[in-house]
This record gives C-alpha cells, sequence and structure tokens, in this order.
C-alpha cells in the first residue's frame, strides 16, 4: 500500500467497497510511459490516484527552470483541491505538472461524480481530507529533507530531481553531474558523496560514469527520500 511519505494511507482503502464503486463511476484507467507528462501547469484542474508506477510533481516557473514538489506513490490521490467545495481560486488551473518517472497507471476521476457524493457521504469527504493532511505532512518533509535529510537521502532527491529533469529532455533517467558537483549541491564533500553513490551502486540502484549517474531504480531512490522523517 503506497502513501505521502511514509504516511499509511491509501485513498481507495478509505472507502467502503460501495463508496468506493461510486466514486469511480465515469473514471478513466490511463497507462503513461517513463519520461511523458500526462498533466501540464496550466491546464484544466484533474485528481488521479495512481494504481501504478511512481510520479513526480514539478514546478516550472517562466525561465524554465524547475522544482520538484513532490513524488507520488501508488494509493495516492493527487488533486484532492479539485474534489470538495471551494472558492474559484481553490478550483483554478492546475498549478503543476506531473511526470510519469517510470511506466504509471493513473485513474483519473470523474471531478463532478465525485463531488455530488462528498456532498452526500460524509464517508468520501473524510477521506479526501486525511489525504489532503498527508499531503500537507508531506510537503513539509520535503522542504525539510534538502537540509535535514542524512546523506543518502539528501542524494537521493538530487539525483531524483536531476534525472528527471534530464529524462524530459533527452528520455534517459541521468543525472549529469560530477562527484563535486553533487557534493556543492547537497553540502558535502566528494569523498562522502563518492561513498554513498558505491552504496547506491552495489545494489543496482545506480550506475556511475565520468560525470554522470544513471537510475536503474527511480523508486527505490524515491523510497529513500519517502523514509525522511522528521
Amino acid at each position: 500500500m503506497g502513501a505521502f511519505a511514509g504516511e499509511d494511507v491509501d485513498f481507495l482503502a478509505l472507502l467502503s467497497a460501495a463508496n468506493r464503486k461510486r466514486l469511480l463511476q465515469r473514471s478513466e484507467r490511463a497507462l503513461h510511459p517513463g519520461g511523458t507528462v500526462p498533466f501540464h501547469a496550466g491546464g484544466a484542474g484533474r485528481s488521479f490516484v495512481l494504481e501504478r508506477g511512481l510520479v513526480r510533481m514539478f514546478w516550472t516557473v517562466p525561465d524554465g527552470r524547475e522544482a520538484t514538489v513532490g513524488f507520488i506513490f501508488p494509493g495516492n490521490l493527487v488533486g484532492g483541491r479539485n474534489l470538495v467545495p471551494g472558492t474559484a481560486i481553490m478550483r483554478g488551473p492546475s498549478l503543476v505538472s506531473a511526470q510519469a518517472v517510470v511506466d504509471s497507471t493513473l485513474r483519473v476521476l470523474d471531478l463532478e461524480t465525485v463531488r455530488e457524493l462528498a456532498a452526500s457521504e460524509i464517508e468520501v469527504v473524510t477521506a479526501i481530507a486525511t489525504m489532503l493532511a498527508a499531503r500537507l505532512r508531506y510537503d513539509l518533509r520535503m522542504i525539510a529533507v534538502r537540509s535535514l535529510g542524512n546523506i543518502s537521502e539528501r542524494l537521493a532527491f538530487d539525483l531524483l530531481e536531476r534525472a528527471s529533469r534530464f529524462q524530459l529532455a533527452a528520455g534517459r533517467l541521468e543525472a549529469q553531474a560530477t562527484h563535486e558537483a553533487l557534493a556543492a549541491s547537497i553540502g558535502s564533500s566528494r569523498e562522502v558523496v563518492s561513498r554513498a553513490l558505491r552504496q547506491l551502486r552495489d545494489p543496482r540502484v545506480v550506475d556511475t560514469a565520468p560525470g554522470r549517474t544513471l537510475i536503474l531504480d527511480p523508486v527505490r531512490l524515491a523510497e529513500l527520500v519517502r523514509a525522511f522523517v522528521i
């Protein structure tokens, strides 16, 4: 069962069989290969449950720079704000884009179906609120892990973010950076980063070559980031 950063929450598992069936009416299952972007920032608000794979949520500024705001695991609900009544800004265009890091299956929900169900079923509202609370806790961890995580956690996040950006441009999960550059990025030394990379290379999570790191198992790398606890 997947969850946000160690939070043991699976959205559909929070619902009774009857409400789960009603919530999934008119939903669509979509398969997205790794390296594709199912949803772009600025598009219509969407909501989906990740059934399989790994998805990166990222923010892009006008000059093209990107910032990862989260990694989504199976069971996670994305776009919960679009499922409950709110102000116009709450139902406005998407603020972030979604990238399938590996081949992923998304169950895209029908917004009106879920909104109508949430208006009459407290269980559904509670499930959405639970996922939004888990998301908030996860967002705090994502901010903290970059400075407070241990070497393995900070390095895993840096590698995965670099590789995800490169995947969008070149189709490969590859972090193009020297050991010195990685060390400077995470606030460590070249020697420490080299040891940490060896620990990732031995179990075949990554492979290394001069000036680049190939990501062989992005899910395991994401799990390292996910393990960070405040």
